[in-house]
């Protein structure tokens, strides 16, 4: 029997779930995950000095136990041109084979959506935060981009990968797909790895205020696109049981 995936973007982060999945461990990491972008997109405007990803996975750390966590940073050479997805696949080329295939399955897709969909809109507007402010007769300035993927198991476990870069070039409505060019970046690819999995005693407390507490945002940064990518045909299934 196939295995099928649903494929959510919450905020700045696309999110492969398990088909059929336990409904309450799905809210969980899906508001876990949104509150802590939430958090980390708060502090970082209040302040320059936080660093974002530092602060999503800090708020994450108080109830997903880590088990493994790396970073490794990307440089581009002279002349380069290189796209999310390349830094994608080196940072998965140690990652268990399967889970590396769906991944890149899954962002091939993702880089193909329309840039007319409402859900490639939202997911421009967090990979990027951008100033009503800033005055338009000035050159562009570097700013930081993020993008996550993350892909959730059975076993109230995930993992993520986050690309953090700052560039000066205009971001694209669907960035997957887009390929950054050396002199528009600003220093280097900061790509961030972690396996972790749900702790039941330290989130049960928290469960229902976390709930609470982006349960009147959900609609407006969380929208199913499983549909959108099946039309493409990019993800495998997968036996059950192999």
């Amino acid at each position: 029997m196939a295995r099928e995936y649903s494929v959510f973007v919450n905020a700045a982060a696309i999110v492969l779930l398990p088909s059929n999945p336990v409904e309450p461990a799905t809210n969980d990491l899906m508001n876990s995950v949104l509150l802590a972008q939430l958090v980390a997109n708060k502090r970082t405007e209040a302040t320059s000095a936080v660093d974002w990803y530092d602060t999503y996975v800090g708020v994450l750390g108080d109830f997903w136990l880590t088990s493994a966590r790396s970073r490794q940073d990307i440089q581009l050479g002279k002349d380069d041109t290189a796209s999310p997805f390349e830094w994608i696949a080196a940072v998965l080329e140690s990652s268990a084979e399967d889970e590396t295939r769906l991944v890149m399955a899954l962002l091939k897709g993702i880089a193909q959506l329309s840039d007319s969909l409402p859900s490639v809109s939202l997911l421009r507007k967090h990979v990027q935060k951008e100033s009503d402010d800033e005055p338009a007769d000035i050159p562009l300035q570097s700013k930081p981009v993020r993008l996550l993927v993350i892909v959730a198991q059975d076993d109230a476990s995930m993992t993520s990968v986050c690309l953090q870069f700052k560039t000066r070039q205009m971001l694209d409505l669907n960035p997957w797909g887009q390929r950054f060019h050396v002199e528009d970046m600003e220093g280097c690819v900061s790509a961030h790895f972690f396996h972790a999995h749900l702790s039941e005693t330290l989130y049960a407390p928290v469960r229902e205020v976390i709930a609470r507490k982006v349960e009147g945002v959900l609609s407006d940064n969380i929208v199913d696109i499983t549909e959108a990518i099946n039309a493409l045909g990019f993800l495998p299934t997968e036996e059950a049981g192999s």
